[in-house]
Formats: C-alpha cells, structure tokens, sequence
C-alpha cells in the first residue's frame, strides 16, 4: 500500500481505477491499495458471521459517537494523523477494558478501609463497580469505586459496611468503558 502526500495530481482521489487498485482517503492522505477480492459464492462460518456482526454493532456505535458533540470530542483528542476519532471510537467498541489487579492490603473490614483496584482500557474506564461477599456468597455491600486523582488507572473504593472477620470474603471488580464493555477480576480473602 502506498501513501501519497503531496501529489497535486491523486490528492483527494477516491475510488478505483479499472478495478485494479482503489485511492483511500485516511487522516489527510491519500493511499493507493490492491483492488479487494471478493468470494461472492463463500458461505461464511458461524465465526466469521458473529464477527461481522462486532464489527456491525461497532460502526453503528462509532457513527452514534460521532454524532454525539461531546463524545466526539473526547475521541478527537486521542485523534492523530493516522487514527480518526472514528477509528478511536469502533476500537473502542471493540476491546473491552481489563482489571490488573485488587489491592486489599488496606481493607480490615472497617467503615472507610480502601479496596484499590487497577482497571485500564485502550481509550477510558467509565466507571468500577465492588462488591464484598462473605464466605457464605452473601452479598455484604457494593458500590461505585473512585477515581484516583492522578493515577488514572487506579480507583479506589471505601468500605461502608463494618465487618468483625474478613477471612474468606471475595471482593470482585469490574472495570466499564464507555461503550459499555466489562471486564472483571475477583480475589478471595
């Protein structure tokens, strides 16, 4: 694939040339591609149709985002010359985020003890949720853990049920991004 950035004669082109080879536009240039094949008799897998339908169900959120002035703005700020915020917005869809770790160390089974948890995603971790279960899968409270102020990767949560013995409790973590996506990760006591 060949990029092109000052030819006065193919800049702005789009579409193909004797269906041989196709011009793109992509982030202010333009790119000369292979004309694509298409297998109009393949019958397509199971997986690769549960993977059109990602990929529809992502176009359909990044066109929304898109839409949407201060979303938008939030991808145009991860924008460079070759990502658009399009682009940044259906990866976003994509990839979910993921919890690194639980930190407990702090957690004594006070009112007001801390529970972090290291949560990252390729654009923005919306939000953590925590929940505290004890040894018999009673739930003993849940939340909304709180941002760190610097480390954006690390959201802290503060405990707002007293408990005399935390021993075998399960703390569970699950990190949501923008589009909705979860992940989580739990640790037993």
């Amino acid at each position: 694939m060949a990029k092109l950035n000052s030819n006065m004669l193919v800049k702005g082109a789009r579409g193909h040339v004797g269906r041989q080879f196709v011009y793109k536009q992509r982030a202010n240039q333009t790119v000369i591609a292979k004309m694509p094949e298409v297998n109009k008799n393949l019958i397509p897998s199971q997986e690769q149709i549960t993977v059109r339908d990602q990929f529809t169900a992502a176009v359909v959120y990044a066109k929304g985002a898109m839409g949407d002035p201060l979303l938008k703005s939030e991808y145009q700020k991860k924008a460079n010359a070759s990502r658009t915020a399009y682009n940044i917005a259906f990866r976003d869809y994509l990839k979910a985020p993921a919890v690194t770790s639980i930190n407990s160390e702090a957690y004594d089974g006070a009112v007001g003890s801390i529970i972090t948890v290291s949560a990252k995603d390729d654009f923005r971790v919306a939000e953590v949720r925590v929940s505290i279960t004890d040894i018999n899968g009673n739930l003993v409270e849940k939340g909304l853990a709180v941002q760190h102020a610097i480390d954006r990767n690390k959201w802290n949560y503060a405990a707002t049920v007293a408990v005399a013995a935390i021993a075998g409790f399960i703390i569970t973590a699950e990190a949501l991004d923008i589009p909705g996506n979860k992940a989580g990760l739990e640790i037993i006591l």
